[in-house]
């Protein structure tokens, strides 16, 4: 538990944990002294005074729990594999998270709701406690999770009471709050309207006269977490950015696979757009603009419901693609006869796109291929990512050059003992080279072999211990999504997968911002589509130099955060973090918008002033100017051996 507490995974922490708890056991066996516990032990213990059961009972789980530590005590235990692999307060949030998993999983048989909401509650605290425990627990729940074990687990804070309570004291407070019915548009005007959840903080008489929105497709793996699981970052998003925000309900699977989602979603996009907001409650006067923003699955459906957009335009104008059919990849699909959208009109392009930690590929491969490994050194050298950015992801690419081929952080030599560090023994040249880690490169005897090679895992099978987002619940989300009667070319169909959409659609994608955890099993999508989107602008610019309507500028800006995962926004109340990268999202929105960037006072204290040229000065111990949306996430992303440089001033600062 300490080290869960400290935030990262160390033999020394767990070894602490055990030398204290048996010498806190021992003594209470030597002393003997029972006065400070509970009246009614204390009267057990005197009624068998003789016998002494509880010294007994307390020496026999001495000797238990020794014999269970054991090599731990003598240095002899296995290597933590996540010891430097999180950010210490993203670790320490995945051991809550964790916690409340087993919890809520352990009460799941009770009937009563209100017992089983009690007992989720009391089983958490005491998984926080065992926190070994609770990951077994929760690793045999995912090995076989169910439908509704998913449900129970990221619908907990919207579902739960008591946790439902403490979440909502820290939101904003809404002037509007309501839930929304929209009709689809004629040519499906017989399927059931879409579930649409307003969030406003401003006056309630502006409300109307607003012309750009923000419209959020959340995420939930398809199958889970509605619009209430998301209020935390929602209602922020719409303090921030002074904007109404929307939140999609689309029906999930399994009971509604791929692509209902993609298509609710879009038949609402073109019902807003062909009203101009009438039927989410705005005035209808004038041309709107629509953010859309989408996390995880629903950066997955962001994405391919824009891709529908452009296709139906490019359609509709009547031109001619590489491609035979770009309205629907699949036409394996016939359910809900995609082909036919009955529009006179081309559909107005969203005005930009936030994919947040988004899913974009279905191909669950083991291996990289040649085209997406050429793709990311390609653009490694582009303004497209910051250089120290790709650091991290390129080390659990480059397999060789670690001691173990399935590492995904550097390798650190070996730290000298406690007692050598005490006496302050120095280290030999010999023992020095003894202890370093040498990677598996040095060992290669063919450099032929070595200089050729393009091996390369996906960074799905990298991180393949992640503690938010595993093989086994990819592996469930996809099942349930495709459906009993799918049969989808993953590397075809762009709707499911759209890092593998056509040049032709992806050139004129708006404007996008994506965010990702360095650390996330899905962060290649997010590398991978980015550059590709770069690229096909690029190309036609190339091909089309005449075309002054055709926007400036890459059209993408990428932006990773050190020591991240999967699902930060969802960790408001345990990830300080969190907040700031919800903050520069609601910056990024504005940005999209047009709209001024406040001035106010960052996380740290210093203020923060907005220019005309669209920069941000900050001032305080040093004064800086950085782009918008940079401000909120300047202090946290960096890349590793800056995360390492800034550790060992602090240790030297705590030691002075």
């Amino acid at each position: 538990m300490l080290d869960h507490i400290v935030g990262k995974p160390s033999s020394n922490w767990k070894r602490a944990q055990v030398l204290v708890s048996l010498l806190i056991a021992w003594s209470i066996i030597t002393t003997g002294r029972t006065k400070r516990f509970p009246k009614i032990i204390q009267q057990i213990n005197y009624k068998l005074a003789h016998s002494s059961p509880w010294r007994l009972t307390l020496v026999s789980w001495i000797i238990y729990y020794l014999s269970q530590n054991i090599f731990l005590l003598v240095g002899l235990s296995a290597p933590d594999p996540l010891a430097r692999l999180y950010k210490r307060s993203f670790y320490r949030a995945t051991w809550v998270l964790t916690a409340l998993d087993a919890g809520f999983f352990t009460a799941m048989p009770f009937k009563p709701m209100w017992l089983r909401q009690l007992l989720s509650i009391v089983f958490t605290g005491y998984y926080l406690v065992f926190a070994d425990a609770a990951e077994e627990k929760v690793r045999r729940i995912r090995a076989t999770i169910s439908v509704e074990q998913m449900r129970v687990s990221w619908e907990k804070v919207a579902q739960n009471p008591i946790l439902n309570f403490f979440s909502k004291i820290r939101r904003p407070r809404l002037s509007i709050y309501e839930i929304i019915h929209v009709n689809r548009p004629a040519y499906r005007s017989e399927l059931p309207p879409t579930e649409v959840y307003c969030y406003y903080t401003e006056n309630p008489s502006t409300f109307a006269d607003h012309d750009t929105i923000l419209l959020h497709f959340p995420g939930g793996g398809f199958v889970s977490m509605p619009p209430p699981c998301h209020e935390d970052a929602l209602t922020n998003w719409a303090k921030d950015s002074r904007l109404p925000v929307f939140a999609v309900n689309y029906k999930k699977a399994p009971e509604y696979p791929y692509p209902w989602p993609i298509e609710e979603c879009f038949d609402l996009y073109v019902s807003i757009v062909q009203s101009k907001g009438k039927v989410i409650g705005l005035k209808g006067d004038k041309e709107l603009k629509i953010i859309i923003l989408g996390d995880s699955a629903g950066g997955n459906i962001t994405s391919s419901v824009t891709l529908k957009i452009i296709a139906h335009n490019m359609h509709y104008k009547k031109k001619t693609f590489s491609n035979e059919n770009l309205l629907h990849p699949n036409p394996s699909h016939k359910r809900y006869d995609l082909t036919e959208i009955d529009l006179d009109s081309t559909i107005t392009l969203p005005q930009g796109l936030i994919l947040i930690y988004p899913a974009l590929d279905f191909e669950m491969s083991c291996w990289m291929s040649d085209s997406q490994l050429n793709l990311i050194r390609a653009e490694s050298n582009t303004s497209l990512f910051r250089s120290s950015s790709l650091d991290a992801l390129w080390q659990t690419k480059d397999h060789l050059s670690h001691a173990s081929p399935l590492s995904v952080v550097p390798d650190l030599e070996k730290g000298q003992s406690l007692w050598r560090r005490i006496l302050g023994l120095k280290p030999t040249v010999k023992q020095r080279a003894a202890d370093r880690k040498h990677p598996i490169r040095e060992k290669i005897q063919t450099k032929d072999a070595w200089n050729s090679s393009r091996l390369a895992m996906t960074s799905r099978m990298s991180f393949f211990n992640d503690r938010i987002i595993t093989p086994d619940l990819m592996r469930a989300m996809a099942i349930l999504y495709l459906g009993p009667h799918a049969n989808p070319d993953f590397e075809v169909d762009y709707l499911l997968s759209p890092v593998y959409a056509p040049d032709e659609l992806l050139a004129h994608f708006p404007k996008t911002y994506m965010m990702c955890g360095e650390k996330d099993p899905l962060v290649d999508d997010t590398v991978i589509f980015a550059g590709r989107i770069r690229q096909a602008r690029r190309k036609y610019r190339q091909e089309n130099p005449l075309d002054e309507e055709f926007p400036t500028g890459d059209g993408v800006k990428v932006k990773f955060l050190e020591g991240m995962s999967h699902a930060f926004l969802q960790m408001m109340l345990i990830l300080p973090e969190s907040h700031q990268a919800m903050k520069t999202i609601s910056d990024w929105a504005l940005d999209l918008a047009g709209m001024q960037v406040s001035d106010g006072i960052d996380s740290m204290g210093r203020v923060v002033h907005c220019n005309e040229d669209g920069t941000v000065d900050i001032s305080g111990d040093k004064s800086v100017t950085i782009k918008v949306g940079d401000h909120h996430l300047a202090e946290f992303i960096t890349n590793e051996k800056d995360m390492l440089s800034r550790r060992k001033q602090q240790l030297i600062k705590g030691l002075f």
